[in-house]
């Protein structure tokens, strides 16, 4: 019971982490600064922010004390909400370091047992913190002492929180993974879905961002939090494998062909963010317990090569309703060809 009640915590922390990140973003775009300023504190955070995060996965796996980790992270959110205003770009990058600093920190800790649920509980309130702030933010809300004071208290309800280091799970560490192993065409298929259906999630965001219609992105940003939760839930029960294969087949229709129908589009939304925490747990597996480096892999590199498939030149082809069929075809292929497993697992453990 302990272990959920800091599980619990530690995604509140995440929320408020991603909340004040996208405060700031939001009130960035409304500075009366040029174009390139905004752009070039824009592409510092998510540049930090994600492709940070490995390196911070090899740092902690190194010195193996997430709580001091986790107090570093808060320590800078609150220079964050300080430095805003006088330096508004020194501001987002240090929220660029808090934030690839507090996802590996917090994840890593959370995922300790392995469990997808787990897993899903610590990621679900990122992307409500980050729609919210960043609606607040274009809804001109002035709640930066707010956020000051959040920000202060988390930092101190930290250093309570009975955050164990490393050396204290050896145990976990060192106990005998279930038989699992991903086979490569298990790994196409995974990365080629999910970036499939990534690249429609952010461009149907950018598209409401564009337009203004913050009604879809709380809706989206509902469907995404239950998802997780759910997810990892059903994920233990029935197979990491077996459910990230039907969520994301599921998934890439709805968001390729249903664009404009709000509960379809959520629903896919939902579907999508849900093997998240399935795609973790396979992903610690197959990294032999390394788990900061799985986390950093998950939560940090997969947006960066999902960005990179929506800034290529092949962006107009993927977006063409010929994309879609063609991607419609690809998937079905792949899973009428997809080499079956040779061994049996249990469904908790399975893939």
């Amino acid at each position: 019971m302990k272990e959920k009640a800091v599980i619990l915590f530690l995604a509140l922390g995440h929320g408020l982490n991603d909340l004040i990140a996208g405060y700031f973003l939001g009130r960035l775009v409304q500075l009366e600064a040029d174009l390139f300023q905004i752009s070039l504190g824009l592409f510092l955070y998510n540049l930090i922010a994600f492709g940070g995060q490995y390196p911070v996965a090899l740092w902690l796996e190194k010195w193996k004390q997430p709580k001091r980790f986790l107090l570093l992270a808060y320590g800078l959110n609150v220079l964050v909400v300080c430095f805003f205003l006088p330096a508004p770009q020194l501001a987002i990058v240090l929220a660029g370091v808090a934030s690839a600093i507090y996802h590996v920190a917090g994840g890593s800790v959370c995922a300790r047992q392995n469990k997808a649920a787990d897993i899903g509980l610590f990621a679900a309130p990122g992307v409500m913190g980050l729609i919210a702030g960043g609606y607040w933010a274009y809804a001109g809300a002035d709640i930066w002492l707010y956020l000051l004071a959040a920000a202060s208290v988390f930092l101190g309800g930290i250093y309570f929180v009975p955050v164990k280091n490393a050396e204290q799970r050896d145990i976990i560490r060192s106990a005998p993974a279930p038989a699992i192993s991903l086979d490569r065409h298990d790994i196409i298929m995974i990365i080629l879905l999910t970036v499939i259906s990534l690249r429609s999630v952010i461009w149907n965001i950018f598209q409401l961002l564009h337009e203004k219609d913050y009604h879809w992105l709380i809706a989206i940003a509902g469907a995404a939090c239950i998802g997780k939760i759910a997810g990892g839930w059903i994920a233990d029960r029935i197979g990491w494998r077996l459910y990230t294969l039907i969520s994301l087949a599921v998934a890439t229709p709805l968001l390729n062909f249903f664009k404009d129908e709000l509960l379809l589009f959520c629903t896919g939304i939902g579907l999508l963010q849900s093997g998240i925490p399935a795609t973790t747990s396979l992903l610690v597996h197959s990294m032999k317990g390394r788990t900061e480096q799985a986390i950093g892999l998950s939560f940090g590199t997969a947006i960066i090569l999902g960005a990179l498939v929506f800034y290529s030149p092949l962006r107009p082809l993927l977006f063409s309703a010929a994309g879609g069929w063609a991607v419609a075809t690809l998937l079905l292929v792949l899973i009428l060809f997809l080499k079956p497993g040779r061994k049996k697992f249990p469904a908790s453990r399975s893939l």
